[in-house]
């Protein structure tokens, strides 16, 4: 069995969430070497998958893992650039796992009527999240749920936001601040949440220093703020 990294398991999980047995077609986007279409597949939280990448090497690598799982009847592999690869209801299930936000913006973008189709998106960005949760509720997504993953490799401590939306729409929308450090994010607290603030905090202090631009100054101090503030969570 497939053995995947806290990241990508918690990527998993919400993939299992949804309200049936399993989550029907899974739909792999930068799928590299097909580790989370192999352990959807495995765990039986997916029925089939299809593991999509932009560049041959690394599918390539994916065939042949899914191969030696003796799992090339349930996953095949696409090669394309985002949701192209994938007709509108193909897959129930997309995720689309480290990556930055705007890049995952981008093939959202491009590929609205596949991810309109979609039962569920999961999707994992490695910054940005704040610039897509916004596009997401503007073109119509409801956000259903976060999950921050805290990960340490060596000495390195590393955090990250995992989450699940579908296309509703009509969403409410959230207030700058719910925006910026994630709704469900503050409604759960905790520990592993306390710590990404005070990460956050760090890397926007250094950030400051920097800015020259008044008006953007003025917001990044506002930001400063909410995740100074920890009380309020």
């Amino acid at each position: 069995m497939m053995q995947l990294s806290p990241r990508l398991q918690a990527v998993l999980d919400f993939c299992r969430s949804l309200h049936t047995p399993d989550c029907g077609v899974l739909a792999d986007i930068g799928t590299d070497h097909a580790y989370l279409s192999i352990a959807a597949v495995q765990h039986k939280v997916a029925s089939d998958a299809i593991a999509c990448d932009l560049y041959s090497g690394p599918l390539s690598i994916a065939a042949q893992n899914i191969r030696d799982a003796g799992l090339q009847h349930k996953i095949e592999t696409r090669l394309g650039d985002g949701l192209m690869p994938l007709l509108p209801g193909e897959a129930d299930c997309i995720v689309i796992a480290g990556m930055g936000g705007m890049r995952i913006l981008g093939i959202l973008f491009v590929g609205l009527d596949q991810a309109e189709a979609a039962r569920r998106l999961i999707l994992q960005p490695q910054r940005d999240a704040m610039t897509l949760r916004k596009f997401l509720h503007s073109n119509g997504f409801e956000i259903e749920g976060e999950r921050l993953v805290r990960e340490v490799v060596g000495v390195r401590e590393h955090f990250y936001v995992v989450l699940a939306a579908r296309y509703a729409e009509e969403v409410d929308t959230w207030s700058e601040r719910e925006y910026f450090l994630g709704k469900f994010l503050i409604e759960e607290g905790g520990d592993d949440f306390l710590a990404y603030m005070a990460s956050e905090q760090k890397k926007l202090a250094t950030y400051i220093s920097s800015i020259r631009d008044e008006a953007v100054l003025a917001d990044a101090k506002n930001r400063l703020e909410w995740l100074s503030n920890s009380d309020s969570i």
